[in-house]
């Protein structure tokens, strides 16, 4: 077990870019593009991808200052350390890892292969939102097989909800032949696509048209994202209470971000569209028709002006939303995993900026009341793990897969079950 996780922990070393990269060009082969295009497929996937989280990169390295300036400004202090993507390193580190990476490789391809699924999830990376559920529920229950069945059922989930999505997400970004089951944005999507169908219902705030176009249309240039990027930048520079430096960089960065995430999605989507479409071909001939969906990164869909454009509104509210009643986690590590939170409802929001803003105010809501109740398993698996706890705390949390609803519901089972 030690070597299997040895060998997945080199794969994952890889990087986004690499394991795309990788699992593409054997895709190619397999579905017969020929090794040369599927090399050129393949590498250029893998720059579309590197060049988005440079991008991505940038945004966080810009939003993270300018939170923890908000914070430190209005003097909060809550009960739970949020710790972000420290969880990562806790899920690939924890005693059962290597039972549910092997688990979602056999579940996968089985699955597949009795029709319950057409998601091929080659994003491997993100594999470790299933191991990061299975450590919670270790850090809850200390129980072996219960955290292998906890992650289990969440890769079911998580598989079979991108099915369900993915043809709106494929009409919607242009993208055929592919799924999106990054286990980040499966509970997300779950409470707040729901939410945006009862906003479109509900009257005057349904009929604003508050979508890039309509925006554009209203403002001319000062619709543009390129002007809305800059405008967002410098006022939360404002907020964060920098210098007049500051606050002119940080537009001038946020409108780089609104301009350069779909041009670097472009040029992924350039080399797996071929591999898509030979996928198509492929089942078509040798599988009776039966649909395989290639399963991506949700950060593929990342660059919709819509989506930049709410992430930038949400980062200010979700700092504030650490205030709301029945939580205990200060947001401010977490805050780079808004994207994430986001990227679920762009399309069934129709672009619409407020309807996705006011749907994803109920999801970070729920995930915050999560995180506080998931903080206990959370410094557990951090403790078993060897993670250092940051100075003077006593419990830890975080948010996106920190405060998974999946994951609580059935940890909650477990504990109501007395493991």
């Amino acid at each position: 077990m030690q070597t299997f996780n040895s060998i997945f922990m080199w794969i994952t070393g890889l990087g986004g870019g690499g394991i795309l990269m990788v699992a593409l060009f054997i895709l190619g082969v397999v579905f017969k593009v020929g090794i040369g295009k599927a090399a050129r497929s393949a590498i250029t996937s893998a720059v579309g991808f590197t060049g988005l989280f440079l991008v991505v990169d940038m945004l966080i390295a810009v939003m993270g200052p300018a939170t923890s300036a908000m914070v430190e400004r209005f003097g909060w202090q809550l009960q739970i350390v949020d710790v972000g993507w420290g969880l990562i390193g806790m899920a690939w580190g924890s005693p059962v890892t290597g039972f549910i990476i092997i688990t979602a490789i056999v579940l996968n391809i089985a699955l597949l292969f009795i029709g319950f699924t057409k998601t091929l999830m080659i994003d491997f990376w993100n594999y470790w939102s299933f191991a990061a559920a299975g450590a919670l529920a270790y850090g809850a229950t200390e129980n072996v097989w219960f955290s292998v069945l906890v992650a289990a059922i969440y890769m079911v989930i998580s598989w079979k909800v991108a099915d369900i999505v993915a043809p709106n997400y494929q009409e919607f970004y242009g993208m055929p032949g592919v799924s999106w089951p990054t286990g980040a944005v499966i509970p997300t999507a779950m409470i707040g696509i729901p939410v945006v169908k009862l906003i479109q219902k509900i009257p005057v705030i349904k009929d604003i048209n508050a979508d890039p176009e309509s925006i554009q249309d209203r403002f001319g240039v000062l619709g543009e994202p390129v002007i809305i990027g800059a405008f967002l930048g410098v006022l939360i520079g404002i907020m964060a209470g920098f210098g007049a430096q500051t606050v002119i960089t940080m537009g001038i960065q946020m409108a780089a971000v609104l301009v350069l995430t779909p041009r670097m999605i472009a040029v992924l989507m350039e080399g797996l569209l071929t591999i898509s479409g030979a996928a198509s071909e492929f089942t078509q001939k040798y599988m009776k028709g039966r649909k395989i969906w290639i399963g991506i990164d949700a950060s593929t869909i990342l660059g919709h002006p819509a989506t930049l454009s709410s992430i930038l509104i949400l980062t200010p509210i979700v700092t504030f939303m650490s205030l709301i009643p029945g939580n205990q986690m200060l947001a401010v590590a977490s805050l780079v995993a808004i994207p994430w939170f986001v990227i679920p409802m762009t399309s069934y929001a129709k672009g619409n900026v407020l309807h996705i803003v006011l749907s994803c105010i109920v999801v970070f809501a729920v995930y915050f009341w999560c995180a506080t109740a998931l903080a206990g398993a959370h410094t557990n698996i951090a403790v078993i793990t060897g993670f250092q706890l940051p100075e003077g705390a006593e419990l830890i949390g975080s948010l996106s897969e920190g405060g998974n609803p999946i994951t609580w519901i059935l940890v909650k089972i477990g504990e109501m079950l007395g493991l």
